[in-house]
Protein backbone atom coordinates (compact mmCIF):
# COMPACT_ATOMS: atom_id res chain seq x y z
CA UNK A 1 0.00 0.00 0.00
CA UNK A 2 1.85 3.38 -0.96
CA UNK A 3 1.58 6.03 1.55
CA UNK A 4 -0.92 8.27 0.34
CA UNK A 5 -3.34 5.55 0.52
CA UNK A 6 -2.37 4.75 4.25
CA UNK A 7 -2.24 8.49 5.10
CA UNK A 8 -5.72 8.77 3.44
CA UNK A 9 -6.89 5.30 5.21
CA UNK A 10 -5.60 6.56 8.57
CA UNK A 11 -7.81 10.57 8.31
CA UNK A 12 -10.62 8.45 7.49
CA UNK A 13 -10.94 6.36 10.75
CA UNK A 14 -12.93 8.28 13.12
CA UNK A 15 -13.79 7.59 16.70
CA UNK A 16 -16.96 8.67 18.32
CA UNK A 17 -16.82 11.99 20.06
CA UNK A 18 -17.17 12.20 23.76
CA UNK A 19 -17.73 15.82 24.05
CA UNK A 20 -18.48 19.13 22.28
CA UNK A 21 -14.35 19.78 21.57
CA UNK A 22 -14.05 16.10 19.77
CA UNK A 23 -17.32 16.96 17.64
CA UNK A 24 -15.33 20.46 16.82
CA UNK A 25 -12.10 18.66 16.08
CA UNK A 26 -13.84 15.65 14.12
CA UNK A 27 -15.82 17.76 12.01
CA UNK A 28 -12.15 19.89 10.93
CA UNK A 29 -10.51 16.55 10.37
CA UNK A 30 -12.12 16.40 6.87
CA UNK A 31 -10.62 19.34 5.71
CA UNK A 32 -7.23 19.33 7.29
CA UNK A 33 -6.98 15.50 5.85
CA UNK A 34 -7.75 16.87 2.37
CA UNK A 35 -5.48 19.97 2.86
CA UNK A 36 -2.51 17.45 4.34
CA UNK A 37 -3.19 14.78 1.17
CA UNK A 38 -2.75 17.84 -1.18
CA UNK A 39 0.30 18.36 0.06
CA UNK A 40 1.81 15.42 0.43
CA UNK A 41 0.66 14.71 -3.22
CA UNK A 42 2.16 17.54 -4.48
CA UNK A 43 5.88 16.62 -2.75
CA UNK A 44 8.74 16.04 -4.75
CA UNK A 45 12.16 14.24 -4.40
CA UNK A 46 13.55 17.99 -4.69
CA UNK A 47 12.19 21.02 -3.25
CA UNK A 48 13.61 24.30 -2.24
CA UNK A 49 12.97 25.87 1.31
CA UNK A 50 11.18 29.03 1.85
CA UNK A 51 14.40 31.16 2.34
CA UNK A 52 15.47 29.29 -1.13
CA UNK A 53 12.12 30.39 -2.83
CA UNK A 54 12.37 33.57 -1.25
CA UNK A 55 15.51 34.59 -2.61
CA UNK A 56 14.44 33.65 -6.11
CA UNK A 57 10.87 35.38 -5.57
CA UNK A 58 11.21 38.66 -7.74
CA UNK A 59 12.95 36.72 -10.55
CA UNK A 60 10.10 34.31 -11.09
CA UNK A 61 7.37 37.63 -10.48
CA UNK A 62 9.07 39.63 -13.15
CA UNK A 63 9.34 36.51 -15.28
CA UNK A 64 5.46 35.58 -14.65
CA UNK A 65 4.78 39.46 -15.63
CA UNK A 66 6.63 39.31 -18.93
CA UNK A 67 4.52 36.20 -19.75
CA UNK A 68 7.69 33.88 -19.71
CA UNK A 69 6.87 30.24 -18.99
CA UNK A 70 8.01 29.74 -15.62
CA UNK A 71 6.63 26.07 -15.20
CA UNK A 72 9.22 25.21 -17.42
CA UNK A 73 12.26 27.78 -16.15
CA UNK A 74 11.23 27.86 -12.41
CA UNK A 75 9.25 24.70 -11.96
CA UNK A 76 10.50 24.25 -7.99
CA UNK A 77 9.55 27.59 -7.28
CA UNK A 78 6.32 27.05 -8.76
CA UNK A 79 6.06 24.06 -7.10
CA UNK A 80 6.94 25.86 -3.43
CA UNK A 81 4.25 28.27 -3.87
CA UNK A 82 1.52 25.47 -4.78
CA UNK A 83 2.09 23.82 -1.55
CA UNK A 84 3.01 26.56 0.76
CA UNK A 85 0.41 29.72 1.95
CA UNK A 86 2.85 32.28 3.48
CA UNK A 87 5.24 31.84 0.25
CA UNK A 88 2.48 32.65 -2.12
CA UNK A 89 1.28 35.37 0.26
CA UNK A 90 4.57 36.77 -0.38
CA UNK A 91 4.45 36.41 -4.28
CA UNK A 92 0.66 37.53 -5.08
CA UNK A 93 1.69 40.97 -2.82
CA UNK A 94 5.06 41.01 -5.43
CA UNK A 95 2.64 40.62 -8.24
CA UNK A 96 0.06 43.35 -6.87
CA UNK A 97 2.89 45.71 -6.93
CA UNK A 98 4.46 44.70 -9.86
CA UNK A 99 0.87 44.99 -11.79
CA UNK A 100 -0.60 47.90 -10.14
CA UNK A 101 2.64 50.50 -9.42
CA UNK A 102 1.66 53.46 -7.76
Amino acid sequence: MNLFRKIKQLFSWQQPPTRSAGMAMQAANPKMAQKILGMLEKTQEEELTCDEVFALLDQFAEMTARGENVSELMPLVELHLEICGDCREEYESLMNVIQHPA
